[in-house]
């Protein structure tokens, strides 16, 4: 398998994953929970991106908040294709 990177917009979570001293609430548990993950994928990686280089994801989101419930797109929503056309160039 290639390397995999997850990109987010959202800098504390790359943050948190990089440092030793996770916090003791439900966002230290998710981050655990990573951490192990990531630790048996040594080729996976999280970084940050600032939103307006990620945009395809800043849309995604945003078209995320029309759903009530979660949704899982089947087809590529064609608002979406041309935008992530453009990040594959």
């Amino acid at each position: 398998m290639q390397a995999v990177r997850f990109e987010t917009d959202c800098k504390t979570i790359p943050d948190a994953l990089s440092i030793n001293n996770i916090p003791q609430n439900e966002f230290g548990d998710l981050i655990s929970q990573c951490k192990s993950l990531l630790l048996n994928r040594p080729d996976f990686s999280v970084s940050y991106v600032r939103r307006q280089a990620n945009r395809v994801v800043h849309s995604i989101a945003r078209a995320s908040l029309c759903h009530p419930n979660p949704h899982i797109f089947n087809v590529v929503p064609s608002t979406l294709y041309s935008l992530i056309m453009n990040e594959m160039t």
